[in-house]
């Protein structure tokens, strides 16, 4: 999934897709974010958004302890790197995006923060933006990130 030697910026729903066991090919991204440890950022909203969603799974009976599960990802799991997200370099650029793509409102912060501070990561490395969501996929295509979709 996410190729040796690139820095790879996860979006929310890739990482909720290796948390939740019914997710649709949960395993297989679980395993690539495990492989890819240490190499994985993610923008801080990203950690309330995950929260938002486990808290809904917990509240369906998808999975028990959402807080734990969420601890996984950040700390004893895949150890995604939080990033900043400095609202004078990415609120600007998000709107931006918004205005030229279709595209959510935290999908486009998403996507400025891995063209802002991911890049800055990355240095020399390949940078490589990871979603499932398809709509986002397309913008942060058409804004210049190589895009993986994990299946």
């Amino acid at each position: 999934m996410i190729r040796t030697g690139a820095l790879a910026y996860l979006d929310s729903s890739v990482i909720a897709r290796a948390v939740l066991a019914d997710e649709a090919h949960h395993d297989a991204t679980r395993d690539g974010l495990v492989a890819a440890r240490d190499r994985l950022v993610t923008w801080c909203g990203t950690r309330v958004e995950l929260a938002s969603a486990l808290r809904a799974a917990e509240s369906q009976g998808r999975v028990v302890d959402a807080a734990n599960v969420t601890d996984w990802a950040f700390v004893s799991g895949p150890r995604v790197m939080l990033l900043p997200g400095d609202p004078a370099t990415i609120v600007p650029l998000a709107a931006d995006i918004a205005g030229r793509q279709l595209v959510r409102a935290l999908d486009a912060l998403h996507i400025a923060a891995a063209l802002t501070e991911a890049a800055m990561v990355a240095g020399d490395a390949p940078l490589l933006f990871v979603t499932g969501d398809q709509r986002q996929a397309h913008a942060a295509r058409a804004e210049g990130l190589e895009v993986v979709v994990p299946v």
